[in-house]
This record gives C-alpha cells, sequence and structure tokens, in this order.
C-alpha cells in the first residue's frame, strides 16, 4: 500500500487531504471566502454556507425562522442563475405546504402584506405586484417537497436522484421535531435526525439548513435571548451541528406586553439573530432589519436581503 491509495473504507494519506487544502488555500490567497452568502452582507461576517456543514436555526414560533431560510434560498437560488450553475436549492417542509412557502417569498419580495392579500383588500396595484414577482420567483431554481413527516432516507434518495440534472446546493429543512418516526421517542428520533442531517450535508458536500423550534422556557425570562440549552435535547443539538442560530424579535414580546430587556431603539423593526455556536468561525450577536407586515429581513444599512 503506498501514500496514493485510497481505502474502501475511507481511510486517506495525508497527500490526499493536503491536495484539498492547497485548493482552499489557493482560493483564500485570491480573496475567494468559502461557501456561499447567505446573502445578508451582516450574517456573511459571521457564517457563510459551507458544504459538509449542518446549521441549526432555532426559535420560538413567529420570529420568522421560516422566513429567514426561505430568504436565504431565494438569494442562493437568485446566484445560482447569475453564475449559470446548473444546480438548485431543496426545501423539505413538514410545516407549511409549499404554496404557502411560494406565496410568503412572493409577499416579501412584493413588498405586500399577505395577511392583507388573503382577505382580499389589497390594491389592484399590489396584486399586480403579486403576479409579476411570482413570474419571477417561478423561474428560480427551487424545489420544495411538503409531504408530513419526511424522513431523511426519503430526502437523501431524492437528493441523490436530483445529482443527475440539478445538483443539489442547498438543503433546508422545516423542521425538525416533525421529522421521521413520530411514534419514536422523541430524544431517539431528534437525535437521529440531525446526525442523519450532518450525514447528507458530508455525503453530498452541501450546507444543509435544519429550522427548530425552542422550548417555552424562554418566554418565562425577563431576557428573552435564547441560550444553547433552549434547544430541544441541546446536548445532542450542540455536538452535532456546526453552527446554531438563534432568531428573536423584541417587537413581537413588546406587541403582547411581555417583558423583554432590550434598548428601546431596538423595539421595532429589528431582528436579534445569536450566532451560538460556529465550530470554525466566530460567534456573536447580529442585528437585521425586520418588516414583519412582509415578514421580511435585511441589512440595517440597506434594508435589502440580497
Amino acid at each position: 500500500m503506498n501514500e496514493t491509495d485510497i481505502l474502501e473504507s475511507g481511510l486517506r494519506p495525508m497527500p490526499y487531504w493536503a491536495a484539498l487544502a492547497d485548493e482552499k488555500l489557493d482560493k483564500w490567497m485570491h480573496g475567494i471566502a468559502d461557501g456561499r452568502s447567505t446573502g445578508f452582507a451582516t450574517m456573511d461576517d459571521y457564517v457563510r454556507l459551507i458544504g459538509g456543514e449542518l446549521t441549526i436555526v432555532a426559535a420560538r414560533p413567529s420570529m420568522g425562522k421560516t422566513s429567514l431560510a426561505m430568504q436565504i434560498a431565494e438569494n442562493v437560488a437568485r446566484h445560482l442563475r447569475k453564475e449559470n450553475d446548473s444546480g438548485a436549492v431543496a426545501i423539505f417542509s413538514a410545516e407549511m405546504s409549499g404554496v404557502d412557502l411560494f406565496l410568503r417569498m412572493t409577499s416579501a419580495l412584493a413588498g405586500v402584506a399577505m395577511d392583507v392579500a388573503r382577505k382580499g383588500k389589497a390594491t389592484q396595484a399590489e396584486y399586480s405586484a403579486l403576479q409579476s414577482t411570482a413570474k419571477t420567483l417561478r423561474q428560480l431554481p427551487i424545489w420544495i417537497d411538503d409531504a408530513s413527516g419526511p424522513t431523511t432516507t426519503s430526502m437523501l434518495a431524492q437528493l441523490s436522484e436530483m445529482q443527475l440534472t440539478l445538483p443539489p446546493r442547498l438543503m433546508i429543512f422545516d423542521f425538525v421535531e416533525l421529522g421521521g418516526d413520530l411514534a419514536q421517542r422523541e430524544d431517539i428520533r431528534i437525535g437521529n435526525i440531525l446526525r442523519n442531517l450532518k450525514g447528507i450535508a458530508k455525503k453530498l458536500s452541501i450546507p444543509v439548513i435544519a429550522l427548530s423550534q425552542l422550548s417555552r422556557e424562554v418566554e418565562s425570562r425577563a431576557n428573552k435571548m435564547p441560550v444553547l440549552s433552549d434547544l430541544r435535547y441541546s446536548g445532542m443539538a450542540e455536538q452535532i451541528a456546526d453552527k446554531v442560530l438563534f432568531v428573536m424579535r423584541p417587537e413581537y414580546y413588546i406587541k403582547r406586553q411581555m417583558q423583554c430587556d432590550v434598548p428601546a431603539s431596538d423595539h421595532k423593526g429589528i431582528a436579534y439573530i445569536l450566532v451560538a455556536k460556529n465550530r470554525n468561525g466566530p460567534v456573536g450577536l447580529l442585528k437585521l432589519a425586520f418588516i414583519e407586515e412582509r415578514m421580511k429581513f435585511g441589512d440595517l444599512e440597506t434594508g435589502k436581503g440580497n
């Protein structure tokens, strides 16, 4: 056996890894960052979408975690088209239907409140804007599976099939607690899902974003900023995930007259994104703009998310 041999078990000699490391070093020297942009300059300073990594985005309900993930999906899909990349974004939604996800993205991009449109109370100009935006979105390379209780086995099978013609560049799963065999004990089920999602990320060398719902403990505290222990079965999540991001909007709690210890200047139109774990980068707190009526995030400086 010599240094160029590759064992079926997966063992590789140092020259193999050195060659891959040299490729990375060469990119860095030419100013090319690892991974893909999230579409938010503020977030990219902390996290980028890197192949092989599992990122958990967690929050209490109504904080906007699904909207944030959909904007990231849209941003990546736009860049794929711009770069003439034949790849696609794959979304597995165990909570919302594909139609609802599409309409949510349409609303955010068109600047029309979906709640108003659903009630038939939008103006003709607003409905025209929604229709025009929908025509643009339908051209993006985004694929959605909205089956209930999806398993990671079915996800991998679909992603592997896509590899032939539309290689996946990003996978999003919304959300972890609704996946797998619901008859299984929850801690075992969630642990298996997270390990398998990490396995998918590594096997296909794509970034995987998994959304998760936090426990109610968050809302019993004056400081509503989540911590790692608020994750369900946090020990497993901390161990398996490469990145853990929390989303918290003070405006949600202020409107409901719930205590939320944040500066008054952040009471409206601000979303906190806490990077609580980052295996290969910095942790810290960042802020994004948030328009509640449209469920849209953006960089504070520009208000844009792409």
